[in-house]
């Protein structure tokens, strides 16, 4: 008797959409032959008549298969998915090796050893490396399945960066009709890309490692967070993002690099270029559960420019353009460039102007003092907090105030915030302030700030937003947003 005929109508569309991208998915890994020669060689380096091979996440069973295939004398394929165990068998039985090779349907941590495994294989890698538990997954295995002294594949995994330029065509968007939608491209830096084409883009510095786990020794993921790559270069002002991909040595004298894959791909991280000539660049990435943030920070003696992407800052200001199209102006940030000197000078002396003028000096004394306090509050800056972001406060398409946020360390420190008067009651702080303690909660970061002791009506905002008194000096009051106040 024939199979049953399975009606379709019964299937419904969800199945449909799972084997369409089971099929996808594994046509795409399978048509890699950078990835398929690597861990082929890999596996052919130990496998030996003797050997109990165990792949984990084995997908289409493709290395149990080629370890039978190689020699080995049981293959041991684990793979969760149902519907991929009914192929792996098909396969092993279309490639006479139905003998040798055994489907368990399920996760690895859920199922009991019933054999020493001499090799253990996963190729559960992922973009960024770490994004599919590929370290629990190997260490759960080396504990209770592989035979001391056997084979793990892969043996280490780490992320590279290197700063670079896109190669593709920079269009403003819409392409094809005369409209250009500024807001829309500065939104889209805060997407994180992946590289399809190598040719696409053009290193622009040496790689660095951000991070390296090796996968024989390590029981869980590390840190993902404040990873930290820099560079001197000759002039930065062609670096338009930053490449981030996966280096792993499956096996000595075998590696592989998503750089080079067609399956795993570099992820981008972009941003906007800086104008002027720039001698040292650093990028710091991290990466949450929630969302990836990525600084980039550009020196060159005493000039510095900062910038900090994320789509969880992109969410929020999306939000909040909601909330306030009818409220107020679109509160944005922007870096602050050599052109904004005088701008940012008559925002300091804004904020002191009235103290000032009590002292009864003539207008050229009076102006003269704010210049010069202005530029030791600047380099003050720069001594304290090198690595600070500083912004200017974009209302709408006006420049309305400035901002000097510190993320280095495990601190959000919130520098300076000043707003113009004229644009001052709109809530532009508040907004700005409420943007940090959601990326400081996301992040897992304390929010610090300072206030000078005079300034009562930052004070009372302060202590509004859920601010607490911490310490005080001569002159400021720090003020932290802990977890019993956030």
């Amino acid at each position: 008797m024939g199979a049953t005929a399975v009606d379709p109508g019964m299937l419904g569309p969800k199945i449909y959409e799972h084997s369409h991208r089971l099929l996808k998915t594994h046509e795409t890994l399978l048509r890699d032959s950078v990835r398929n020669r690597a861990f082929y060689e890999a596996l052919k380096r130990h496998v030996t008549l003797d050997s109990i091979v165990l792949d984990i996440g084995a997908g289409t069973g493709v290395w149990a298969i080629t370890a039978a295939k190689l020699g080995a004398k049981r293959a041991i394929a684990v793979e969760a998915d149902e519907m991929l165990s009914g192929v792996i068998m098909q396969l092993a039985a279309e490639l006479g090796v139905e003998h040798k090779v055994e489907v368990v349907c399920g996760r690895s941590f859920d199922i009991q050893p019933e054999y020493e495994a001499d090799i253990v294989v996963s190729e559960t890698i992922g973009y960024l490396g770490y994004d599919e538990n590929i370290v629990e997954i190997m260490a759960d295995a080396r504990r209770r399945f592989l035979k001391r002294g056997g084979v793990m594949i892969p043996e280490t995994i780490a992320l590279y960066a290197a700063a670079a330029q896109l190669n593709v065509r920079q269009e403003t968007v819409p392409v094809g009709i005369p409209l250009d939608l500024g807001t829309l491209q500065r939104l889209n830096l805060h997407s994180p890309r992946v590289l399809k084409r190598p040719r696409d883009a053009r290193l622009l510095t040496r790689p660095k490692r951000l991070i390296q786990t090796d996968l024989r020794t390590s029981d869980a993921t590390p840190s993902l967070k404040n990873l930290h790559a820099e560079w001197n270069v000759a002039d930065a002002n062609n670096t338009n993002c930053f490449i981030v991909w996966v280096e792993s040595r499956l096996t000595r004298g075998v590696r592989l690099s998503t750089r080079r894959t067609t399956s795993w791909l570099p992820n981008v991280y972009r941003i906007e270029p800086v104008n002027g000539r720039y001698t040292h660049i650093e990028f710091d990435l991290s990466l949450t559960n929630e969302s990836n943030y990525w600084t980039a920070t550009f020196t060159d003696g005493d000039k510095r420019i900062s910038q900090t992407y994320s789509p969880a800052i992109a969410a929020r200001e999306m939000m909040a353009a909601k909330s306030d199209s009818d409220a107020g102006p679109v509160i944005s940030l922007r870096p602050e460039t050599d052109d904004d000197e005088e701008f940012l000078y008559k925002v300091y002396a804004a904020t002191r102007r009235d103290e000032v003028a009590s002292f009864g000096w003539d207008e050229a004394s009076q102006e003269a003092f704010l210049k010069m306090q202005f530029l030791a509050q600047r380099s003050a800056y720069r001594m304290q907090s090198p690595a600070a972001q500083n912004s200017v406060i974009m209302a709408d398409k006006s420049s309305a105030g400035r901002m000097v946020v510190d993320r280095s360390g495990d601190r959000i420190s919130l520098t300076d915030i000043a707003v113009l008067p004229e644009f001052r009651g709109k809530g532009i702080a508040t907004h700005l302030i409420k943007d940090l303690q959601g990326e400081a909660a996301e992040a897992a970061k304390l929010l610090v700030l300072h206030v000078d002791k005079l300034n009562v009506p930052a004070f009372r905002l302060y202590k509004k937003l859920g601010f607490a008194v911490t310490a005080e000096t001569g002159f400021t009051i720090e003020m932290k947003l802990t977890k019993e106040n956030a």
